[in-house]
């Protein structure tokens, strides 16, 4: 039976150049030093704390690893391995240093997976685990006032991010376990693991803020802010507020152009430059997402809701099978399409989020009907002014993005990837200024117009 090392990594700090000791802790307690330099490791010696045999042929300048049935040759100074009697290409060269043999930790890795162990890198060291072993993902949480890190590590592959309402999900390719439950600071209410899924809930007025990989090692830093409570809008805010939406983000990258441009960076992009715009004009904005994370569709919404926003402008590029395909057009929330290409622009957006419950639109968005047009109508015929956009109409459509909203609430779909033209029209940053103007222009003459709220009572 296949057994689970575990290995800290104890840097003793020294002059830059100087060697450093790799503490290896075997399942069992033992202690083993490894050589180490920068990045780079004593390979043999890793591969006899993990418990293979490493030979050495003086005749070809080779090493052999074997661990049961499994056999791994490599030369010092290349970067190719024979494994099982097969040539393989290494992610980097096996070299020689001060007497030793050594390589970096993606190239030890490279030769431990053949004898049936994978090598884990975290903040707190390395581990040593059987191939197909479920993976420890080791968390914590860092406070400081209003705002909080959650740190995690000890997974080799990127889990999908998923943004929600009351906190952050983390899926797995593969079952994960948690080492521990962080403590929560007053920010985490609890945390849920099933299979492939790492769930952590956020106490009353927590919210993630963004996310972002690094690697060597492989981790992953959440961002959560504190905000204020929710008092009454005429108490707290003296200027309008919009809650600006950049289509998809996260492994949902939405459309695709003929030269790879993704839709969830364009609408990140070009939300960040009209957002902009409304602040300098004295109007407050609100992202759904500041970077690349996954957010559900109903989770969009639900910050605008949340907020009280002023309006919601969920801002996306289209796609078609017609590669020619060109122009804006802008929808409002309706229960059927007002026609079939409105129908196929309503099932693609929809698609990460399933068949669209209405139950929630018919009790909050029929009241902002008509002023959801007038937005639509506001940004539509602006963008028609753009020269090489041809009006394509303000439609309505059954958009799961919109479902719910108690305030206007408009999508937007600014241009089509699917057209090369149009491809190279939307990456060039002057464009993006031209239509982030345009529609920041179109948001703040909805905004001028809105009707005078009654007096309270």
């Amino acid at each position: 039976m296949v057994r689970c090392l575990c290995l800290s990594l104890v840097v003793v700090l020294a002059l830059p150049v100087s060697s450093a000791a790799v503490q290896v802790t075997t399942l069992g307690g033992n202690k083993v030093d490894i050589f180490s330099r920068g990045e780079l490791l004593d390979v043999v010696a890793l591969l006899q704390a993990a418990g293979a045999k490493v030979g050495f042929s003086a005749a070809s300048g080779s090493y052999v690893a074997s661990r049961e049935a499994n056999e791994v040759h490599f030369t010092p100074g290349g970067s190719l391995a024979v494994i099982n009697g097969e040539l393989a290409s290494l992610p980097g060269p096996v070299r020689t240093l001060e007497g030793r043999v050594v390589a970096t930790v993606e190239t030890a890795s490279a030769l431990l997976k053949p004898l049936g162990l994978r090598l884990l890198s975290g903040p707190g060291g390395l581990t040593l685990l059987p191939l197909g072993a479920v993976p420890v993902v080791e968390a914590s949480l860092r406070t400081s006032g209003d705002s909080a890190t959650l740190l995690l590590s000890g997974f080799e592959e990127r889990p999908q991010v998923r943004v929600e309402v009351d906190g952050v999900r983390l899926v797995f390719a593969e079952a994960v376990q948690l080492a521990s439950t962080p403590r929560s600071d007053g920010v985490l209410a609890g945390v849920q693991v099933q299979e492939r899924e790492l769930r952590f809930l956020l106490a009353a007025g927590w919210q993630v803020t963004g996310s972002e990989f690094a690697d060597n090692p492989l981790r992953l830093t959440v961002n959560l802010v504190r905000q204020a409570p929710a008092t009454p809008r005429a108490a707290t805010r003296t200027q309008p507020l919009v809650v600006l939406d950049p289509g998809h983000g996260g492994d949902d990258e939405g459309a695709k152009g003929p030269s790879g441009v993704l839709e969830k960076n364009l609408t990140l992009t070009l939300s960040r430059r009209v957002a902009g715009y409304l602040q300098r004009a004295g109007v407050a904005v609100r992202l759904t997402r500041e970077g690349d994370e996954a957010l559900g569709l109903a989770d969009r919404v639900a910050v605008a809701n949340r907020l009280q926003a002023d309006c919601f402008v969920s801002i996306h590029v289209n796609a078609a099978t017609a590669r020619g395909a060109r122009g804006a057009e802008t929808y409002f929330m309706s229960a059927e399409p007002s026609d079939s290409e409105a129908a196929q622009a309503a099932a693609r957006e929809n698609a990460p989020a399933g068949p669209v419950q209405l139950i929630l639109w018919e009790l909050a968005h029929v009241a902002n009907l008509e002023a959801s047009s007038r937005l639509a109508l506001e940004l539509q015929t602006r963008l028609n002014q753009l020269s090489g956009i041809r009006d394509r109409g303000v439609k309505q459509a059954p958009f799961a993005v919109l479902t719910g909203a108690t305030m206007p609430a408009v999508l937007v779909e600014v241009g089509f990837l699917s057209n090369p033209e149009e491809e190279v029209r939307l990456s060039s940053p002057a464009e993006q200024e031209r239509l982030a103007a345009t529609l920041a222009e179109g948001i703040l003459a909805f905004l001028r117009n809105r009707p005078s709220p009654p007096p309270n009572p």
